[in-house]
């Protein structure tokens, strides 16, 4: 059997793809709970950062939650992404006023957004063209 399982693949900054259903509450769930969890360990981040003065410190500070974002990032997609995603960047460099991180879960966040609205729209049309077939 096949059938629809709403698993999208999307190319990421044209580099490489991540493949996810926006409308599975499962993937929401992990991705709103991941972001949560990485924006506390970016203020987290900050403050430790900001009480170093050694630049050696502060490079194996940046690695070591760059590492510990890495793995946040992949187990919402439950396979490594990040790799892919942010090559070599660490996940704590910053673009348009936000970390990389942010910036990328932010753009998931819009899809599953938009996609929803799409599906919600669609579900109804659909459900009712089966319900008159098998009941009506």
């Amino acid at each position: 059997l096949n059938f629809s399982t709403g698993v999208q693949t999307f190319t990421v900054n044209g580099m490489c793809e991540v493949s996810f259903n926006p409308t599975d509450t499962a993937f929401v769930e992990r991705l709103f709970n991941a972001f949560d969890a990485l924006d506390k360990k970016q203020e987290a981040y900050k403050a430790e950062i900001s009480k170093v003065s050694d630049n050696r410190e502060i490079f194996a500070i940046a690695h070591a939650r760059d590492e510990e974002m890495r793995g946040v990032i992949d187990g919402v997609f439950e396979k490594p992404v990040c790799a892919d995603v942010f090559g070599g960047m660490n996940t704590y460099a910053m673009a348009d006023g936000l970390p990389v991180w942010c910036n990328f879960l932010l753009r998931v966040m819009d899809e599953v957004d938009t996609t929803f609205a799409r599906e919600q729209k669609a579900t109804n049309p659909r459900i009712a063209k089966y319900t008159a077939k098998y009941h009506g």
